[in-house]
């Protein structure tokens, strides 16, 4: 259970949380970003105020999946629990912040522990048949499978025609892949190549280069379970939990990330994965932000900014192997989706950056984008992680002087090597999450926990960096955060076309390249 260390009052009146002292014990009034914000809800409270509040008895499961919990939740006595429910909604979009989560990562196990409908943004299908289909597909599958999503044209419609051969495309996370496919290839051996022979540890290994999914493609999967017109074809890729998870904390090869950067259909969620992909989410806005350098932006060139993310670099973009129009026609026809799991993310998360010009009835929103110095450097510290670092090693060289006296840059660049001269005046541990934020007033850098740097206020982190300062204000910073960008995807994307050869085997690869090189064809034509 997340919580803090140390206690603290609060105030709640009409669905607001808040704490009660807003300023320090000398009277001054904290940084707005020293504390958890007055806007923001505070995690641990909410989640106190929930289940304080929660009928006594219930008739709701105690087990199953979370995404049921999460439907279940609130249709119990209704009427008796309305003013709750209706100021809990009001706390709905409400942003929280992201390093209390990311710093207890580790104990967040249940829904409960999240804000009330937390990530609703993120559960944009609203085809009932498609969703109720892949359900089935899921339950199919006697191996465990944590998390799992479906996406593509047969999921969200891409401009193309529903009957056209494409295959339903769908991602599974799971905890233990060589058991995994241990489990799968007992059941369904037919769903791998040759390789299935060398066994699941092989299968693992292999599974684990690039991106770290394993595809199988071009599956004729055999109903047992359910009644279902078989007159289909499944592409799932299978890939460990550790490995979804960095990739949305850190951006490793935004693989992963890059595709719930666009509409996806989940049906299959927990908690850590529902939490880290909004904190995912909210990254791509800030990227979108700064690559699109814009004074004002419409919503689809803002989409448009996003879903391209993942594209740059993209190896098969660069081989004649996908459609050169694929984002252009994910955006306009899933415009509706990407508002959905945006629209809230830009007007709670962003308000001091972002503004919407337009009426609110517009069918197209604009925004006016205000980005200083400032704003462009508490960016630029809050980004993934490896991100972060590939960005930051491209000017240790021409900022080498600024970088020689930023302890907090040194540190991101070089997290193993050890940094002289720290005097935490207590160890992480003795720290709560909010002692944390009030030490950032009282002490520099060099006296707070290494390890807890990164969960400082992003105001504090930049003043304790003059080489990301530096960075904020330098004028190639866009084409280096594009030249970043497509270095993070360049190499897993290409690992894992090659290794698709091996995993899908050649007849299966030969029609797969076959199909995406149609889909390339058709494009130009059509442009032509």
């Amino acid at each position: 259970m997340l919580a803090f260390r140390r206690s603290s009052r609060m105030v709640c009146r009409q669905g607001i949380v808040r704490f009660n002292s807003s300023k320090n014990p000398d009277g001054k009034s904290p940084n707005s970003d020293s504390f958890i914000s007055t806007g923001e809800i505070d995690p641990v409270l909410l989640d106190k105020l929930f289940r304080n509040n929660k009928p006594q008895k219930s008739v709701l499961p105690q087990h199953g999946s979370f995404a049921l919990r999460q439907q279940l939740a609130n249709i119990q006595q209704k009427d008796k629990f309305k003013v709750l429910d209706e100021n809990l909604l009001k706390l709905q979009s409400t942003p929280i912040n992201f390093n209390y989560y990311l710093r207890n990562l580790k104990d967040l196990k249940n829904a409960n522990q999240l804000p009330y409908k937390f990530g609703a943004n993120q559960l944009v299908s609203k085809d009932s048949d498609v969703n109720d289909l892949l359900r089935k597909v899921v339950w199919e599958f006697n191996a465990p499978i944590r998390y799992a999503f479906g996406y593509g044209s047969k999921v969200f419609d891409q401009g193309s025609t529903k009957n056209s051969n494409s295959q339903v495309d769908m991602i599974y996370a799971v905890s233990y892949p060589d058991h995994w496919h241990s489990l799968n290839i007992a059941q369904n051996p037919d769903h791998y190549s040759s390789l299935r022979h060398l066994g699941s540890s092989i299968v693992s290994q292999i599974g684990e280069l690039g991106a770290g999914v394993y595809f199988n493609p071009f599956v004729k999967l055999d109903f047992k379970r359910s009644k279902v017109d078989t007159n289909f074809e499944l592409k799932y890729g299978v890939t460990s939990m550790n490995t979804l998870i960095n990739d949305l904390i850190n951006w490793d090869t935004m693989y992963l990330s890059g595709r719930l950067h666009k509409p996806v259909a989940v049906v299959r969620n927990t908690p850590k994965i529902c939490l880290l992909n909004q904190y995912n989410l909210t990254n791509a806005i800030k990227l979108s932000l700064l690559l699109a350098n814009k004074s004002e932006i419409s919503e689809y060139d803002l989409y448009h900014q996003i879903a391209e993310l993942s594209y740059l670099g993209d190896p098969r973009l660069k081989a004649r192997g996908e459609d050169v129009r694929k984002v252009d026609k994910i955006v306009s026809n899933q415009f509706e989706q990407f508002r959905e799991m945006y629209l809230p993310l830009l007007t709670n998360y962003f308000p001091k950056i972002v503004q919407q010009i337009s009426s609110p009835d517009s069918a197209e929103h604009r925004f006016k984008v205000s980005l200083d110095s400032q704003s462009i450097a508490e960016i630029i510290v809050d980004l993934p992680n490896t991100f972060r670092r590939r960005l930051l090693s491209k000017y240790s060289s021409r900022y080498e002087s600024s970088l020689a006296s930023d302890l907090f840059a040194r540190r991101i660049l070089a997290p193993d090597q050890q940094l002289a001269d720290l005097k935490p005046v207590k160890s992480a541990s003795e720290l709560s999450f909010l002692d944390l934020q009030r030490l950032s007033e009282e002490v520099s850098l060099s006296q707070i926990p290494v390890e807890d740097w990164n969960y400082l206020p992003n105001t504090y982190k930049v003043k304790s960096s003059p080489f990301i300062r530096d960075i904020a204000n330098d004028h190639l910073l866009i084409k280096s955060l594009k030249d970043t960008v497509k270095e993070t995807v360049l190499r897993p994307a290409l690992i894992q076309s090659l290794k698709g050869v091996l995993t899908a085997g050649v007849l299966r690869s030969w029609k797969y390249a076959s199909e995406k090189r149609r889909k390339f064809n058709q494009s130009i034509n059509n442009e032509s």
